[in-house]
């Protein structure tokens, strides 16, 4: 079938006297108007027949109307959803006000898009004026494959919980299509889809820390104190856990940190080698620390779980390097970061398959812009 001839169909059905032809007619509007390119026309004429479908006499077809304007922020459609966030009924109303919302984030996502071009330009442009014309050029080629390889990867790790996360939402519509509905059954889909729902948004906020540009406030802060903050943490994740940490750093030790920040890094580590332990019914980790020269702290955190191979110990502070399960492969590389990149410090591992893993962090303990 033509595009034209679909478009034909689609203009019939939202005039038919079939209520539930003309709500179909409008979802497929929609996806037309959304994933094709229609001509200026099609999209009035389309505007029109919603401006009519608002005051259709089925909540059904309004709602579907309310809902398709979501996507759909052609200025044809302002009228349609003015009218449809005043309707009489409310589930028609709750859909208008969903979609008010979601067409003002999109406008303001376009409003970022922008800003942010325009600061890479800038940014480019000083480079040029400073190194010229050749090196503005390699910069720009290597964000562009920098950003491909980010976007690529993290579309492979979200499409991986996407996937369980689709089929717990299966099972649980399967389980409710039954005429005798199992209410634990469907509780457990449920509660599977919570945490794969949980997991993505793991990695989304991971990848935003990780690409965050921080510009770090650095305060003296008690080290050990810190150290058990981000044990606590780890604990708190854990429900309740039998995790057992051993830390024997000096009361007294202070270094230059930017709290928050170091408290990430800490707990990720932390993290990961309460998950080194997989299965183990007792968990061990010791944290000690110790001052190397006049100018930096050492610390070190151990672990006795599975340990890892020397292939998966040079990847370990790669991105998505993870093979957990539930892991989001951001934890290590992450923690590397805010040590090295924010801290002036280093990120050190050693492993031996079976045997355990040590992360052995090293520090300044005075930052020159520290804040008073």
């Amino acid at each position: 079938m033509t595009a034209s001839g679909s478009i034909k169909e689609i203009l019939a059905a939202l005039a038919s006297s079939n209520w539930a032809a003309v709500r179909d007619a409008v979802e497929r509007a929609g996806d037309l108007l959304r994933t094709g390119a229609p001509s200026d026309s099609i999209v009035a004429e389309i505007g029109g027949r919603f401006v009519a479908l608002a005051s259709h006499s089925k909540w059904e077809v309004r709602k579907a109307v309310a809902d398709t304007l979501q996507h759909l922020r052609h200025e044809t459609f302002h009228a349609t959803l003015a009218k449809l966030l005043t309707d009489d009924n409310s589930y028609v109303r709750d859909a208008a006000q969903r979609s008010l919302a979601r067409r003002s984030e999109l406008t303001r996502a376009d409003i970022l898009k922008e800003q942010h071009g325009d600061l890479l330009l800038r940014w480019l442009s000083d480079l040029e004026a400073r190194h010229g014309l050749r090196a503005r050029q390699d910069a720009l080629r290597v964000a562009e494959k920098y950003a491909e390889l980010l976007v690529r990867e993290a579309r492979h790790e979200i499409v991986k919980v996407i996937a369980p996360l689709d089929v717990s939402l299966l099972n649980l519509e399967n389980s409710l299509g039954r005429s005798r509905v199992d209410r634990d059954a469907c509780m457990k889909h449920i509660g599977r889809a919570r945490d794969r729902l949980r997991l993505l948004t793991a990695i989304i906020d991971s990848l935003r820390d990780l690409t965050a540009d921080v510009t770090p406030e650095f305060h003296g802060e008690n080290l050990r104190e810190m150290i058990e903050e981000a044990v606590a943490l780890v604990k708190d994740r854990m429900h309740g856990s039998r995790l057992r940490v051993e830390v024997t750093i000096d009361p007294d030790l202070r270094v230059d940190a930017h709290r928050h920040r170091l408290l990430q890094a800490f707990s990720n580590i932390i993290q990961n080698a309460y998950e080194a332990y997989d299965g183990a019914a007792r968990k061990e980790i010791r944290i000690g620390a110790r001052l190397e020269g006049e100018q930096h702290v050492v610390i070190a955190f151990v672990d006795r779980g599975c340990g890892m191979s020397e292939e998966a110990l040079r990847d370990a502070c790669q991105l998505y390097s993870s093979k957990k399960p539930d892991g989001t492969g951001f934890g290590l590389p992450l923690a590397k970061k805010i040590v090295e990149t924010e801290h002036g410090g280093s990120v050190m591992l050693t492993s031996s398959k079976g045997e355990g893993t040590t992360v052995t962090v090293a520090l300044p303990i005075e930052q020159d812009d520290r804040q008073e």
